[in-house]
């Protein structure tokens, strides 16, 4: 089960891109729901973060978890049907992703603090808790930003989760979740 899942989101990333604004949008605003549902549970919230799922047992934050994956579902669909149809885009370099992170990071509703930072930047070895409030507070300025360009930005980082060992991520969630996210 983690091995296809973990196959499932890269693949689901690399047609992701491709799809409208719209659909990159609304991926964020039902993300930025469920993160709030899993703020109080921040082993959920970082497996969401990390592997793209959560602890089964959340029973409060499953309908917005199936919002989250119809949202994906739409944008994978319609990126497809763009990238078949010819539309073309080009992965952001590094210095783009760096400014993407810095904005988010920084403002405008709300900037992250020396300790979310530093919980971000550890990543798997980084406070859950802190690292699912980092989280919050990017979506919502990520939220907060005009729709090209919140679209954008977007984009820039599911271009920078490729770089992410997703098979190391799931295995290591996996442990810490024993009892209840599906790893088989």
């Amino acid at each position: 089960m983690a091995a296809n899942k973990a196959l499932q989101m890269s693949l689901a990333t690399e047609v992701e891109v491709y799809a409208d604004d719209e659909h990159i949008n609304a991926i964020t605003r039902a993300e930025s729901v469920l993160l709030r549902d899993l703020e109080n549970k921040p082993l959920a919230c970082r497996a969401f973060l990390f592997a793209g799922g959560m602890a089964d047992n959340l029973l409060q934050a499953q309908p917005d978890d199936t919002l989250v994956w119809s949202a994906h579902r739409a944008a994978m669909e319609n990126g497809f049907e763009r990238r078949m149809n010819g539309i073309r885009w080009t992965q952001p370099g590094d210095q783009e992703t760096i400014d993407v992170m810095r904005y988010l990071s920084q403002g405008p509703v709300a900037a992250l603090t020396g300790a979310e930072l530093k919980a971000t930047a550890q990543y798997l070895d980084g406070d859950p808790g802190l690292a699912c409030s980092a989280a919050i507070k990017k979506s919502r300025n990520l939220m907060a930003m005009p729709d090209g360009d919140a679209a954008r930005a977007s984009r820039s980082l599911m271009a920078n989760t490729a770089r992410i060992d997703i098979v190391k991520v799931i295995s290591r969630i996996c442990r810490e979740l024993n009892d209840g996210w599906s790893c088989t």
